[in-house]
């Protein structure tokens, strides 16, 4: 594997990672601090697609030309992963992120 079909593959896998990580960081502490609170939870849909779309199209052309590194293929499937359920399942998200929730206003 080249230098540059490392670095692509590596990038897509970090992005990955990031769109799957970012959701329960968003829910369960940042949120927290809003008035509105988990029911957020789309924001962290969109921050969670946008990175995703990133991670995809950075290995897109590795991926599609060679060689298919297993850091890639992973890296490719977490960032279709979270695109996918993102569009097929928000109401699971929307009940993890309430379950993540920690309300800190003590009501």
């Amino acid at each position: 594997m080249d230098s540059g079909a490392g670095f692509s593959a590596a990038v897509t896998l970090v992005f990955g990672l990031f769109s799957w990580l970012q959701f329960p960081a968003l829910c369960g502490f940042m949120f927290s601090s809003t008035r509105v609170g988990a029911d957020h939870f789309r924001y962290s849909l969109i921050l969670g697609s946008l990175l995703a779309t990133v991670g995809l199209f950075s290995g897109l052309r590795t991926f599609v030309d060679g060689p298919r590194s297993a850091i890639l293929v992973v890296g490719m499937v977490l960032n279709l992963s979270f695109i996918v359920a993102a569009g097929a399942v928000p109401g699971w998200f929307d009940a993890s992120c309430h379950a993540l929730y920690t309300d800190v206003s003590g009501q």
